[in-house]
């Protein structure tokens, strides 16, 4: 059996992932713990300094008072006041009681969120305490001094690589060489990912590689045997792991280096897979979540796809040369690594293959230059700054690589996230010209073709041809997307109102962005959204009025230069008292080069197959209060008696005009689907408006324990009454529904 190892590794991902899949496991969720006071009494586990405020990671934690629990709790902990150091803290080790008020974290509320509180589960953490103090504290059991120095020795070098560098530049080599990801800015991690650069932001086993060899080459300069060599550099790459934070992707490079050691001193040829497989079957044996991690997954893909692909490249195309290697490898990571960049991050980054052919040379200069610039730094600080003036200017070089990527065609394919069975059949196909090529291969017939090429054979062009045509199919294949003639989804963006419309040939509407309670909610709940369902641009956006709300979200996106939806068309309501905010919106839009319309009562504007029919406001008026001047729309489809009533906050004399409209438009026996105004307000939706539309399905947006109460009792029973099925965001989630000809189906985030 060839590669035991791998099989096993495999097998072992396998059905963690189908027992995962079918059984998520569910991340602490007591409620006993949120906003409450709590004392909890553990061990002190790790220390650190992020976004300006200290933290520690408290493991073993038992509570004191607060909340009923048995079981002990890895906890973060995020103290009130900032220390000058991390060394005056308590050592890691010690036994220490911190009070503070409870928070668990954040689950996703919308497909393609992040979801924060999953993440946290999958490294063992239960929930945080903020606004604490340290009340007490001891020497623990056990005495880690050599975590307690290292601790001080990562900050240390943390500071003195924010003297060496600008901001920007420390963040980035702060990432490299430490793990420390907290100093990068939104714009540098945008930039790098579009750039298909965001390997250099983290500890790849490229990043051990390269400085575990420079170790292993320095100290057998210095005359060290062959096997003290070999040891001395593999107990240091395990401390310069330590010193980063042991993240899985670092663990796995670490157990790959090791493995590659002992294989050079007892005279045999590494094996990549088996490595990967040995490494990736160590770290879920202990931490089976990981496999679930997004970091985890990236990286053995990454590794398959060199074990994988490379060598069948370098069979089919017989260029030989640093630069051919380098082609054939970073083709071979992205193609099979393509599924899971899609599935994770929804786009794919389309120069990265030639972005990265000149990036990666440049990565061993920049890493030893950092490394000792910032050595010599901690000792004298001009001469750190002269050492690394060669790593300052790569970063520059890579900074003007970044941007030029931004002007060029289709840096960015936004694809959105495939299927479960569209990646199945995709690594299926891929498997299939793997073991063809390889058995050909091995059977010497391909091995025949390839030695006679140079005479002008067909046969190794018609195989090469066959394969190319698998990976576009392959491609293909994962890149479908089979949607219905109309999706109409309200997502989940707290207290506030967001609706986006997918219609035929892939244009979309959105009617309102925005949240009171939920900061950035463009950046951290619809983008993400959108782009997870395939979109990066929205051909309409729709404002029915200008309420926080309902716009801050669009001044979000109309605000960023990059990571953004692009925005073809801005429809705003046309009335005559403009505020403040609606002429800073209309304002923001025709700077970025935005058209923007104004619609009124009567008004008809068609997208695709859809039609929209403007119900309110008035054109002109003038009204007492912004909820009843808002836009008001009858969506209706072609060859379907489905329609939709959208009322933004509509109430009062607004709503008694779109009551008048409606009953002047043929709209059917019943409304589809009607957005509830203002958020199931009791002031809103009267008895006449229900008994009028009876709506089949009613969607209300209300925030989380919002302190409205939204939505009322009342509402809720005038809704019953009518006989409609209601979808509130606060317990749902967000909720799409597909209509396809007569046939809708709706589909919630979040499950009962």
């Amino acid at each position: 059996m060839k590669r035991p190892a791998c099989l096993v590794g495999c097998s072992l991902l396998l059905f963690l992932w189908l027992i995962f899949y079918l059984k998520p496991p569910e991340p602490f969720s007591d409620d006993s713990v949120s906003g409450k006071s709590i004392v909890i009494s553990g061990i002190l586990d790790d220390k650190y300094h992020k976004n300006s405020s200290d933290y520690l990671i408290v493991s073993k934690a038992g509570t004191v008072s607060g909340m009923e629990s048995e079981k002990k709790h890895k906890v973060i902990v995020k103290l009130k006041e900032n220390m000058e150091s991390p060394g005056d803290h308590p050592a890691i080790g010690s036994r220490l009681i911190v009070s503070g008020k409870g928070m668990i974290f954040a689950r996703a509320r919308n497909p393609g969120n992040f979801d924060l509180a999953e993440y946290e589960m999958i490294r063992g953490v239960d929930f945080e305490i903020y606004d604490a103090e340290i009340v007490s504290f001891g020497k623990g059991s056990k005495t880690r001094f050599i975590d307690e120095g290292l601790c001080l020795i990562r900050e240390r070098l943390s500071r003195t690589i924010n003297e060496l560098y600008g901001d920007e530049d420390a963040g980035i080599i702060n990432a490299m060489l430490l793990g420390d990801r907290t100093g990068l800015s939104e714009e540098i991690r945008d930039r790098y990912r579009m750039s298909g650069m965001s390997h250099i932001l983290c500890i790849s086993a490229l990043h051990i590689t390269l400085l575990g060899m420079g170790f292993l080459k320095v100290v057998r300069k210095a005359g060290l045997g062959r096997i003290s060599a070999y040891s001395m550099t593999f107990i240091m790459m395990i401390i310069y792991g330590r010193l980063t934070g042991s993240g899985v992707s670092t663990v796995r490079a670490l157990i790959t280096f090791a493995l590659m050691m002992i294989a050079d001193i007892a005279g045999r040829t590494p094996d990549l897979l088996s490595s990967m497989a040995v490494a990736g079957s160590g770290i879920l044996i202990f931490k089976p979540l990981y496999a679930m991690d997004a970091g985890f997954i990236l990286s053995f893909t990454a590794v398959c796809g060199i074990g994988l692909l490379n060598p069948v490249f370098k069979r089919l195309f017989l260029s030989k040369g640093t630069i051919a290697d380098s082609i054939r490898t970073s083709i071979s990571v992205t193609l099979f690594m393509l599924p899971v960049t899609l599935y994770f991050f929804y786009s794919v980054p389309v120069w990265s293959v030639l972005i990265n052919l000149v990036v990666i040379p440049l990565l061993g200069v920049l890493l030893v230059s950092s490394v000792v610039s910032v050595t010599a730094g901690c000792l004298i600080m001009t001469l750190g700054r002269i050492i690394g003036f060669p790593a300052r200017l790569i970063l520059l070089f890579y900074r003007g690589i970044t941007r030029l990527n931004e002007l060029l065609p289709f840096s960015l394919i936004t694809a959105g996230r495939p299927e479960i069975w569209q990646i199945v059949l995709y690594y299926f196909i891929v498997a299939v010209c793997i073991l063809w090529i390889e058995k050909g291969y091995d059977a010497g017939r391909l091995k025949k073709l390839l030695a006679t090429c140079d005479k002008g054979k067909r046969g190794l062009w018609e195989i090469r041809l066959t394969v190319l045509i698998g990976a576009c199919l392959a491609v293909f294949i994962l890149f479908i997307r089979i949607r219905p003639e109309l999706s109409l989804t309200m997502i989940d963006t707290g207290q506030g109102d967001c609706h986006l419309i997918e219609l035929k040939g892939g244009k979309t509407v959105m009617i309102d962005c925005g949240s009171s309670d939920v900061k950035e909610t463009a950046k951290y709940r619809v983008i993400p959204y959108v782009n997870c369902r395939g979109h990066d641009r929205i051909d309409y956006a729709i404002v029915t009025h200008t309420d926080e709300d309902h716009i801050n979200g669009y001044i979000e996106m109309l605000s960023k230069d990059s990571g953004s939806l692009d925005i073809g068309m801005l429809i705003m309501p046309d009335i005559s008292d403009k505020d403040e905010a609606y002429m800073k919106l209309a304002g923001m839009a025709e700077d970025k080069g935005v058209k923007v319309r104004v619609i009124g009562t009567g008004d008809v504007f068609k997208v695709s197959n859809v039609r929209f029919k403007c119900l309110n406001p008035k054109k002109g008026a003038v009204f007492s209060d912004a909820n009843e001047s808002s836009v008001c729309l009858l969506l209706s489809m072609e060859d379907s008696d489905f329609k939709a009533l959208y009322t933004g906050d509509i109430e009062g004399i607004g709503e008694e005009a779109m009551i008048r409209e409606l009953y002047e438009t043929d709209y059917g026996s019943r409304i589809g689907l009607l957005k509830c105004p203002h958020h199931g307000s009791r002031f809103s939706t009267p008895e006449e408006l229900l008994c009028m539309i009876r709506p089949v399905y009613t969607f209300i947006s209300a925030g989380v324990n919002n302190q409205y109460g939204h939505p009322h009792e009342e509402l809720m029973e005038g809704l019953e009454y009518a006989g409609s099925r209601t979808y509130v965001t606060n317990i749902c989630g967000a909720v799409r529904m597909d209509i396809e000809g007569e046939r809708v189906r709706v589909e919630r985030f979040i499950e009962d």
